[in-house]
């Protein structure tokens, strides 16, 4: 079974998931770990969840806040079984993205095409703007 934990220092992680299942309704499988909130440490919440959550034949999927960070550096332990993959530096359309996904396309060639298409929504919106009025396809 797919499962998806959003793991961020502070409240970003609920947050997130809060605003995707306002846009795709209420996710099973879905879990985050608010980091560095309260006097748990990081590490104990980690193992806490996937003791309660992750059998063998589970797929997770990691999503964590920041490349360098302590929350991705901790989630690096669990990298080596082959059922967890872990993406850094996320945003909501990756989020949205990898919560459509099925079992059967958790492959590293969709996962890299996701965040391919994750990174296509950053957008610089004021110069976007002006090259959307120089050929007037766009009326502000």
């Amino acid at each position: 079974m797919k499962k998806v934990l959003i793991a961020t220092h502070g409240k970003l992680a609920e947050g997130i998931v809060s605003s995707a299942e306002i846009i795709l309704g209420k996710q099973e499988n879905v879990y985050f770990i608010n980091a560095y909130v309260d006097e748990i440490p990081f590490n104990e919440k980690i193992e806490d969840f996937l003791e309660k959550n992750i059998s063998d034949d589970d797929h997770l999927i990691i999503l964590t806040d920041v490349f360098g960070g302590s929350v991705n550096q901790t989630s690096l332990r669990y990298i080596s079984n082959e059922q967890v993959n872990i993406i850094t530096g996320f945003n909501l359309p990756l989020l949205l993205e990898i919560l459509m996904l099925s079992e059967a396309d958790i492959t590293t060639e969709k996962i890299k095409e996701i965040i391919t298409n994750s990174k296509e929504q950053i957008i610089y919106v004021n110069e976007e703007l002006l090259k959307i009025n120089e050929t007037d396809e766009f009326d502000l």
